[in-house]
């Protein structure tokens, strides 16, 4: 059972991981839309894009490291990312409640949505469950459980970029 849970909230940390990552990327390759989108939310000032965009790629980067490398040094990086699945889950929330139909910002949203809050929430708890228990020691335990974390991260991606796709073959997306 320990073994499940472990590689259980391992893929859900690598997921959480390529996110950051990306996201992080995306952001910094982005300047002025991520700014924009402060803006519009209105709870942040516009100069803190570039600082939570390295935020995001450092701690993304460095669990995605732990986990391939040493998964005996993922205690301190899953609790980073944890602390900012926290951090972004009480924003969402805020949000959600105040400023309903604001941009997201981030994959696969187009608004901040309970959904947004949800997955900051479950990636949070991912993280922290990998922290406490630690992650699979067997390189292919391991190995499998960040490719299911990757797995995952695409899916995040691809899944609503296809129902767009179906939406505007059908017409949908105009109504």
């Amino acid at each position: 059972m320990y073994t499940f849970w472990s590689a259980g909230m391992t893929a859900l940390t690598a997921f959480g991981a390529v996110l950051l990552t990306a996201a992080g990327a995306a952001h910094a390759a982005r300047p002025r839309e991520h700014r924009a989108v402060l803006r519009a939310h209105r709870l942040l000032p516009p100069f803190v894009a570039a600082p939570t965009a390295g935020a995001e790629v450092l701690v993304g980067a460095a669990m995605l490291a732990s986990l391939l490398v040493d998964p005996a040094a993922t205690v301190l990086p899953a609790l980073a990312q944890a602390a900012l699945y926290c951090s972004f889950a009480g924003y969402a929330t805020v949000l959600r409640t105040r400023r309903a139909g604001v941009p997201c910002g981030c994959f696969g949203a187009a608004e901040v949505s309970w959904a947004v809050v949800a997955r900051a929430v479950v990636l949070a708890a991912g993280s922290a469950g990998c922290a406490t228990l630690g992650a699979p020691g067997p390189v292919p335990d391991r190995g499998a459980c960040v490719a299911a974390g990757v797995v995952l991260a695409m899916a995040n991606h691809l899944i609503p970029v296809w129902r767009g796709a179906g939406d505007r073959k059908s017409g949908r997306a105009f109504r």
